[in-house]
C-alpha cells in the first residue's frame, strides 16, 4: 500500500499559480493538470498558466489550455511563456508575472518546465521584496549530469524552495549529485485516472477492427515513434516471437512525423506487416483499443519519464514489459506486476514469450498491476502529498525570514 502523508485540514485554502510554458498535450501535461485538479478539490485557489495556442496549429490537434479546461481548472494564457525567450515575450512576462503576483497575494508559485521554473525563479526571487514559495516538480526522464546549469538551478541563484520527483531512487541520486538538501526535494506520486482506465467499465471490442483473431495473444504498446523510442529493436524482437508463436500480434497507438522512418520502415525489413499492426493515434477509442491488448509493453520512456501509458495500463490489470531505463524499473516491479529486461531484442523476446505462453503468468500479474494501480496512483491521495509539502515549506520559510527579520509570504507578495 502506498504511503502518503497524513495532511491536516487547512484552515485556510493556499493560493496557488501554476506555470507550464508549452502549449502541446505531451508526457509531462497530463499530471500536472491531475495535480492541479488534485489540489483545487481540497479547496485550494488554483490557477493554471500556460502557453497560448500557436495560429497556425490545425484546430483538432490536441492541446493543453483546452485540456486544463475539460479538467475544470480555471486556465489564463496571459503570460507569452515562450521557452525561446524571445526578447518580447520575455520582458512581457518580466512585468506581467510580478504583478499578477502582487495583485492576487500568490502564495506559492509552481513550475514545471525549464523556461517557467527561469522565469518563476527571477520574479519570486527579486531582492527586498514579499515572495511566494517556489516549487518546481522535476519532469526528466533520467537524473541530469551536474552541470553549472544544472547547479544554478537546483541550488545556486535560480534554485526553489521545494523540489518534486517522482521516484525515490531519483530522489536520492539529486540529493547525492547536487548536494541538494533532503528536506528541500520531496517525493510526489504519480496519478492516473483510475475511474476512467478501470477494467470493470465495458468496453467497445476493437479486435475485428484490426483484423486480430480472437484466440490471439495481443502486445500492445503506446508511444510517439521519434527515433531515441528504439522502435527498430522493438520491431526486432517482435519479429522473434512471431517466427515462434505466429498468432502473437503487436499493436501500436501513436504518432510522429519520423514514423516512416522509426516504425514502417522496420516493420517492412522484418516482413512482419501481418501481425504488426500501426492502429495511429487514438483519442475517443483509446481506453477500448487498450482494453484489447493481453501484455502492454514499453521500452523508452519519453521526456518526463513517467510513462503515463505503463500506468493507465496497470490501471487496466494489464502486466507490462519493460525495459531497465529510467523510472520504468520503479513503476513496474519485475516478477510481481510485470517484467522488466534490458533494452535488447532478445530479452524482450524472452520476456514476451514468457507471459505469452503462460496465461496464468498473465492473469496474476495483471491483478497485482492493478491492485498496485488502484493503490499508488490515486489522485487525491497525489493531492494531499503535494499540499502537506507545500505547507511544510511555507512553515520552515516562514521561520527562515522570521530569523532574518523579513517578512513571510502571506500578505501581499510581488517579485
Amino acid at each position: 500500500m502506498a504511503n502518503h502523508p497524513q495532511v491536516p485540514v487547512p484552515s485556510t485554502p493556499l493560493r496557488i499559480l501554476c506555470l507550464y510554458s508549452d502549449w502541446r498535450w505531451t508526457g509531462p501535461a497530463e499530471p500536472v493538470l491531475q495535480m492541479c485538479r488534485g489540489l483545487r478539490d481540497l479547496g485550494h485557489e488554483v490557477l493554471f498558466a500556460c502557453r497560448a495556442v500557436p495560429r497556425d496549429v490545425r484546430h483538432a490537434e490536441e492541446n493543453v489550455p483546452e485540456k486544463a479546461a475539460g479538467y475544470g481548472l480555471r486556465v489564463t494564457t496571459e503570460f507569452a511563456l515562450d521557452r525561446y525567450m524571445g526578447v518580447r515575450a520575455t520582458l512581457h512576462d518580466l512585468v506581467a508575472l510580478p504583478r499578477h503576483l502582487r495583485r492576487h497575494r500568490v502564495q506559492v508559485l509552481h513550475t514545471h518546465l525549464s523556461h517557467d521554473h527561469a522565469l518563476g525563479a527571477l520574479c519570486a526571487r527579486f531582492p527586498g521584496r514579499k515572495r511566494p514559495l517556489l516549487v518546481q516538480t522535476l519532469h526528466r526522464r533520467s537524473v541530469p549530469r551536474d552541470s553549472l546549469g544544472y547547479r544554478l538551478t537546483l541550488r545556486g541563484a535560480l534554485r526553489s524552495d521545494g523540489l518534486f520527483v517522482f521516484s525515490e531512487r531519483f530522489r536520492h541520486e539529486y540529493i547525492d549529485r547536487f548536494r541538494i538538501d533532503p528536506h528541500r526535494i520531496a517525493l510526489q506520486p504519480m496519478t492516473v485516472d483510475l475511474e476512467r482506465f478501470s477494467p470493470e467499465r465495458p468496453r467497445k471490442p476493437m479486435r475485428p477492427e484490426f483484423g486480430i483473431p480472437d484466440d490471439a495473444v495481443v502486445i500492445g504498446i503506446v508511444s510517439r515513434f521519434q527515433k531515441y523510442r528504439r522502435m527498430d529493436t522493438f520491431v526486432e524482437a517482435a519479429a522473434q516471437v512471431i517466427r515462434e508463436r505466429p498468432q502473437t500480434y503487436f499493436l501500436l497507438l501513436g504518432w510522429s512525423g519520423q514514423i516512416e522512418e522509426t516504425v514502417v520502415a522496420p516493420i517492412r525489413t522484418f516482413g512482419v506487416e501481418k501481425n504488426v499492426i500501426v492502429a495511429g493515434y487514438r483519442t475517443d477509442d483509446y481506453e477500448d483499443t487498450l482494453a484489447c491488448m493481453d501484455i502492454f509493453s514499453l521500452i523508452m520512456p519519453g521526456y518526463d519519464g513517467t510513462a503515463r501509458a505503463v500506468r493507465e495500463a496497470m490501471a487496466m490489470g494489464k502486466p507490462c514489459v519493460v525495459s531497465d531505463i529510467g523510472m520504468l524499473p520503479d513503476i513496474v516491479e519485475h516478477g510481481r506486476t510485470g517484467l522488466v529486461t534490458p533494452l535488447t531484442p532478445e530479452g524482450l523476446a524472452q520476456a514476451w514469450l514468457r507471459l505469452v505462453d503462460n496465461a496464468v503468468e498473465r492473469q496474476t500479474l495483471g491483478r497485482a498491476a492493478l491492485d498496485h494501480a488502484r493503490a499508488a496512483f490515486r489522485l487525491d491521495a497525489a493531492a494531499q502529498t503535494v499540499e502537506y509539502h507545500y505547507r511544510t515549506w511555507l512553515g520552515g520559510a516562514a521561520s527562515a525570514r522570521e530569523a532574518a527579520g523579513a517578512p513571510s509570504p502571506g500578505g501581499r507578495s510581488s517579485c
